[in-house]
C-alpha cells in the first residue's frame, strides 16, 4: 500500500514525464497516433492519459509504460550521450570478459614453477605490461586516470619488439 506522499511524488512524476513527452510531440509536430508508435504503445492507451485529452475518464500511465516514455524520452532529447552510454556499458561487459580470461591465464602463471614462470616472462614486454597494468588501475577513478593521462609517455608497443 502506497502512502499520500509516494502516490504524490508519483503522480508529480506522471505529470513531468507526460508534460516532457507532450512538448517532445508538439516541437516535431506529431500526431498522437504517431507519437504512440514512436514510442512502442498503442493508440487507445496514449489517448486516455492525462495531457493527451479533455475527456473526463482520464488515468495516469502504469508504471510500465512510464518507463517506457522514460527511455523514449531520454533517447530522443539527448541521442549521442545516449548512445555513448550504451557503448560504455558494451565495453564495460567486454572488460570484464577479458579480465575473467587473463585471471585465469595468470592463475597458470601463478602455478607454475619458476623456471617456466622465467621462460613465460621471456615472451612479454615489461612496458607493455605495466601500460597496461597502470591503465587497468586508473579505470576506477576520474582523477587519478587524468593525472595518469597527462604524465604517462609510455604507449602500449603490442610487444612489437619481438
Amino acid at each position: 500500500m502506497t502512502t499520500a506522499n509516494e502516490k504524490m511524488v508519483l503522480d508529480e512524476r506522471v505529470k513531468q514525464m507526460l508534460s516532457r513527452l507532450k512538448v517532445y510531440a508538439e516541437e516535431h509536430s506529431l500526431s498522437n497516433r504517431k507519437l504512440a508508435e514512436e514510442i512502442g504503445i498503442s493508440y487507445d492507451t496514449l489517448r486516455c492519459w492525462w495531457f493527451f485529452t479533455q475527456k473526463k475518464r482520464t488515468r495516469k500511465p502504469s508504471e510500465q509504460h512510464l518507463n517506457k516514455v522514460e527511455d523514449f524520452l531520454v533517447s530522443k532529447e539527448s541521442p549521442a550521450v545516449y548512445q555513448q552510454i550504451q557503448e560504455a556499458r558494451r565495453r564495460a561487459e567486454k572488460i570484464k570478459y577479458l579480465l575473467l580470461l587473463l585471471e585465469d591465464e595468470l592463475r597458470w602463471f601463478r602455478d607454475s614453477s619458476a623456471r617456466v614462470r622465467e621462460e613465460f616472462r621471456k615472451e612479454l614486454e615489461a612496458s607493455d605490461i605495466g601500460y597496461i597494468s597502470s591503465l587497468l588501475t586508473m579505470l576506477t577513478e576520474e582523477d587519478k586516470f587524468q593525472r595518469w593521462l597527462a604524465l604517462t609517455t609510455i604507449r602500449f608497443q603490442n610487444f612489437k619488439k619481438r
